[in-house]
């Protein structure tokens, strides 16, 4: 018995120095696991602030790009608002050489008007 005890002392061993190996292979394998998956934590990080560090870049060029497009906005605006006073300037500068024009015309009129008169006048009272 004696040898029994030996030799399931001896496998005992064995089995645990197998147990042992195959443990620290998986606490091995699971510590390599764990470096790997901080190794992507870390990267995935950065990525992430890689990310909103171009989120906030967006951002700043979509605030000033509406800023651009509401300066523009503005720009338009005022660039319409002096043609419609230019066009009515020149709509009123039209009228007004209209309005000339036409009193001009009835100066002409009452001129003539004048003359036709005298003529008769005088056709008719100096024969």
């Amino acid at each position: 018995m004696v040898q029994m005890g030996f030799t399931a002392k001896a496998i005992g061993c064995l089995l645990l120095a197998a147990l042992s190996a195959v443990t620290g292979y998986h606490v091995g394998q699971n510590s390599e696991e764990l470096k790997n998956a901080r190794a992507q934590i870390t990267a995935l990080e950065r990525t992430i602030e890689e990310f909103k560090v171009k989120q906030t870049s967006d951002a700043v060029a979509l605030s000033e790009l509406r800023l651009a497009e509401s300066a523009s906005r503005d720009e338009l605006d005022r660039m319409r608002s002096q043609l419609a006073d230019i066009e009515r300037m020149s709509k009123t500068n039209t009228d007004r050489e209209r309005n000339r024009c036409l009193r001009l015309a009835v100066r002409y009129k009452e001129v003539v008007d004048r003359a036709d008169r005298a003529i008769k006048f005088c056709a008719e009272n100096h024969k």
